[in-house]
């Protein structure tokens, strides 16, 4: 009769844990999901925001309504700040970062804390570089130490402005940071139009979206930060041109890189519905279906998991 007992009395847990299991399954059901953006829709990140919410259609138990909407302005900060501060605690609510987001806080104080934020995953880590227009008078990383290069930024929290004056400081570049530009798209148009000499941007982000100006020689690859970028050999790895602390730095502000189109929820979400999410995410960012569709799309696929965003971010 004891062991019966016992058995119940461990059977009871159990069942709850599974009816909790089961509830958090369901919770989806019937929801809209948002992905974030923190930039225009109209570049590599809108385009990647689109691969993203597609793909967690499918994934997300429930099968919920999945919507991408944009948060641009200061360099990315100002979506990742909104969703830090005023997203929905439920799950409902992801953010893709900027990946110069990563190190912005170690520089000044932010409204968010990326080292609390619960990582789901990210799509690909970015490879970077330094592009100038083809009828800019700057040809090469030695011409931008001997004359002004203008480049544009959306914001100090960018990667356009941290790498170009990172670069100013460890190799005498003189590149002038326009900042203020409402996107990446927007500061393509202005070296189009002769207004910048051009901008730092994710080598995907660039392949993604204007493959056909590296194609046709539109711009040129001046440096590259981050995993060495095979078919651009004329550009030097910033890290490869500096040695002891200075390196170090560099080494350092790469993090950035290696999380990449990271995504991830609020602090205050249920641990458990976080658990959901990853596994949701990992499934869609390793379906053969989906990697095609981003290979299509111009937007490669090299997913990275949530756990292994938790030790870069550590770092």
């Amino acid at each position: 009769m004891r062991a019966v007992k016992l058995g119940c009395l461990f059977a009871v847990p159990m069942m709850l844990l599974g009816a909790m299991s089961a509830q958090s399954e369901d919770y989806f059901k019937d929801k809209t999901v948002t992905v974030m953006v923190p930039s225009g829709l109209g570049a590599s990140m809108g385009l990647y925001g689109r691969v993203v919410a597609d793909a967690l259609k499918r994934t997300i138990p429930g099968n919920p309504t999945v919507i991408v909407v944009s948060r641009p302005g200061a360099g990315g900060t100002k979506g990742a700040s909104y969703a830090y501060n005023a997203g929905p605690t439920d799950g409902t609510y992801i953010a893709m970062i900027s990946s110069g987001n990563v190190l912005i806080q170690v520089m000044r104080p932010m409204k968010f804390d990326v080292r609390k934020f619960q990582w789901l995953g990210t799509v690909t880590p970015r490879s970077s570089v330094i592009w100038v227009w083809h009828t800019s008078p700057i040809k090469t990383l030695e011409d931008a130490k001997k004359m002004p290069a203008i480049l544009g930024s959306t914001g100090k929290g960018s990667g356009m402005s941290i790498w170009p004056t990172i670069t100013n400081s460890l190799v005498g570049t003189r590149f002038k940071v326009v900042e203020g530009y409402k996107g990446g798209s927007a500061v393509n148009k202005a070296a189009e139009q002769g207004e910048l000499n051009g901008r730092w941007t994710s080598y995907s982000g660039l392949t993604a979206g204007n493959q056909q100006w590296l194609q046709t020689g539109k711009i040129r690859v001046i440096a590259q930060f981050g995993p060495k970028i095979a078919d651009q050999p004329q550009a030097p790895r910033i890290a490869d041109l500096v040695t002891g602390d200075d390196r170090k730095i560099v080494e350092f502000i790469e993090l950035s890189e290696r999380v990449g189109l990271g995504h991830w929820v609020r602090p205050e979400v249920p641990k458990e519905r976080v658990a959901i999410l990853r596994k949701a995410f990992a499934q869609a960012m390793k379906d053969p279906e989906v990697i095609a569709d981003g290979q299509r799309r111009g937007a490669p696929i090299d997913f990275v998991s949530g756990e292994e965003l938790d030790r870069y971010v550590a770092e």
